[in-house]
């Protein structure tokens, strides 16, 4: 029997913890549709890096979280005015016919026409408003993806931008697109009344029987919830980059380089236009091994100088 799960929490972890456990425990013919959301949260693919994939310092600003989700793809915004979903099926019963056919199904409900965009992206009239990404292993296989119904745009420029650190990574990066909020076409569409449209096609096209769950902090103790959580996950699985920032003081310029490897810097340098000798050997040294988020959030570097 097919089932219809939805999440009611709004925290970025206990969602992609939910939803990694649902894939790892898919059953052969049963297909599962899970409807989330997150609030304000910058999600990266599994292969980013969240230096050049997000301002970090200004969502955390704004009391948001960055995530890493096991899948690939590009990095996005998500707040309340955005609907997540993904379809966990075995990979011998994965059918993106049926499950793009469900999500334009929801959508043409409002009178909106709704065309495809390469694999990974549902549009309107040349605007995106859902970006799409997939995952597999073990014989399991999920499709994921957004539904932008009232996003908050303005936000979504400011954080979707990379940091100003300066970077050079080998890690995949996102394609920017022209994007759309559905209550912009259609006022009529809620995230209420789109969820609700996407349960009537999905019941439509898989089969009325399918049973609805319902999920929150209480009902449900995750395993995968520490992964999602641990900084280590977040900023450790980067490829390994380069960084450098520049910085003007009293005493002259300081341009500082690092190389990091899963999130902690392999090595230093540090330079420096001042007119006084300086060595920066001792100050390189002891940064060797230390985890380069904590460095830069705290401005570790320029405390030591």
């Amino acid at each position: 029997m097919n089932k219809i799960v939805i999440s009611q929490e709004h925290d970025p972890y206990f969602n992609l913890a939910l939803e990694e456990e649902l894939f790892r425990n898919a059953r052969q013919g049963e297909v599962t549709l899970y409807l989330w959301q997150n609030e304000k949260t910058v999600v990266i693919g599994r292969n980013q890096n969240p230096y050049i994939e997000c301002d970090i310092e200004q969502i955390k600003r704004s009391g948001g979280k960055i995530a890493r989700r096991i899948s690939g793809g590009g990095a996005v915004y998500h707040d309340l005015g955005n609907l997540n979903f993904t379809f966990v099926c075995k990979k011998s019963q994965e059918d993106l016919t049926k499950q793009i056919a469900v999500l334009q199904k929801a959508v043409e409900h409002f009178g909106l026409q709704v065309d495809r965009s390469g694999r990974n992206d549902l549009i309107h009239e040349g605007e995106k408003f859902s970006g799409h990404a997939f995952y597999e292993e073990d014989g399991n296989a999920f499709h994921h993806g957004t539904m932008m119904v009232d996003v908050d745009l303005t936000m979504l420029a400011k954080v979707l931008k990379p940091s100003k650190l300066k970077l050079e990574s080998k890690g995949i990066t996102s394609v920017k697109s022209r994007v759309v909020n559905l209550k912009e076409l259609n006022d009529e569409i809620t995230i209420s009344s789109l969820s609700e449209a996407l349960i009537d096609s999905f019941k439509e096209i898989y089969g009325e029987n399918s049973f609805l769950v319902k999920y929150n902090w209480q009902e449900k103790s995750l395993d995968f919830i520490k992964k999602y959580m641990d900084d280590r996950w977040i900023y450790g699985e980067s490829p390994v980059y380069n960084a450098s920032f520049e910085k003007r003081t009293s005493s002259g310029n300081i341009q500082a380089f690092f190389q990091v490897e899963h999130g902690l810097v392999k090595e230093l340098k540090i330079f420096s236009d001042s007119i006084s000798i300086l060595d920066f050997r001792a100050i390189e040294n002891r940064f060797i091994g230390m985890d380069f988020n904590e460095v830069i959030e705290k401005d570790l570097l320029l405390l030591a100088l």
